[in-house]
């Protein structure tokens, strides 16, 4: 469901409610925005009584609110069991929306912590939901650990990838707010930094960039620092990616393989999962 309705307070400042959303507690924050656990409003009629919202932090206008909504709803068209449910739009006094809430966590925040096949089994799930988008036409644009959520039921983890990134649709196309922080930095393909066009190519090296972190707790920067995004988009354009000794030699060859130059990469993200799929029944064996 997408509705045009107002929005509450300043997200920044832990509202108690955000149009008739009862704010419950923060679930992280970004360079663009909060993310709530929030009641759903009855109006709604869901079967479940909790909600993720993401609001943004600036003032969005009626275009940008438009091309916001359009890019949610063809995400929202896309059937794929490893891509969160969106839920509802609104415009007020920010940009905000509703999706599933999935207790387990992110992977840059699990709620449990996660065994090495449990990691990975996630990282293939998001994969696969990139797949997924591709094929409809879509770019995520935002693939991170944040942006992994870790569902699943008694048969084990798996992954879902969260909602396009819409930095890049609803804010001005400046470097740093059209790639995100200096932290994000470290997951967008560095050709993104002069002009190049968010691709399945690009998403490969964020997936790349997303199992790496996960997998050793180690950027491919080292720790770039948030609070310095120049110093941060030098690195990024001045120094090469290394990857950890704490990757096994098959993970290894996986994430230089997503890493490598565009014609070099996987070339689909099925692919990449199916990489992933490999690893895990060889670990288990």
């Amino acid at each position: 469901m997408f509705v045009d309705s107002p929005s509450g307070s300043d997200a920044r400042r832990s509202p108690a409610a955000v149009a008739d959303y009862r704010i419950i507690r923060a679930l992280g924050a970004g360079s663009h925005g909060v993310c709530y656990l929030a009641q759903a409003p009855d109006r709604l009629a869901l079967d479940v009584e909790h909600v993720a919202l993401k609001v943004f932090s600036n003032p969005v206008g009626e275009d940008a609110f438009h091309r916001g909504v359009r890019e949610l709803r063809t995400f929202s068209e896309v059937r794929s069991q490893y891509l969160l449910g969106l839920i509802e739009v609104a415009l007020g006094d920010q940009f905000m929306y509703s999706m599933d809430y999935i207790p387990g966590g992110s992977m840059a925040a699990p709620a449990m912590p996660l065994q090495r096949d449990q990691a990975l089994a996630v990282l293939e799930g998001a994969a696969r939901g990139a797949h997924d988008m591709h094929e409809a036409g879509l770019v995520h644009g935002d693939i991170k650990p944040a942006n992994v959520m870790i569902g699943g039921d008694g048969d084990g983890p798996t992954g879902v990838l969260s909602a396009l990134g819409l930095a890049r649709v609803i804010t001005a196309a400046t470097a740093v707010s059209g790639v995100g922080s200096s932290a994000t930095l470290e997951f967008a393909d560095p050709d993104m930094l002069v002009g190049q066009t968010p691709s399945r190519a690009t998403d490969l090296w964020a997936l790349g960039a997303t199992i790496h972190r996960t997998m050793t707790g180690e950027g491919l920067y080292g720790e770039l620092p948030d609070m310095q995004p120049l110093v941060a988009i030098r690195t990024v354009q001045s120094t090469k990616p290394k990857l950890s000794a704490a990757l096994s030699p098959a993970e290894r060859d996986l994430v230089s393989e997503c890493l490598a130059p565009h014609s070099d990469r996987f070339r689909t993200a099925a692919e990449l999962a199916d990489r992933i799929a490999e690893i895990r029944a060889a670990d288990g064996r």
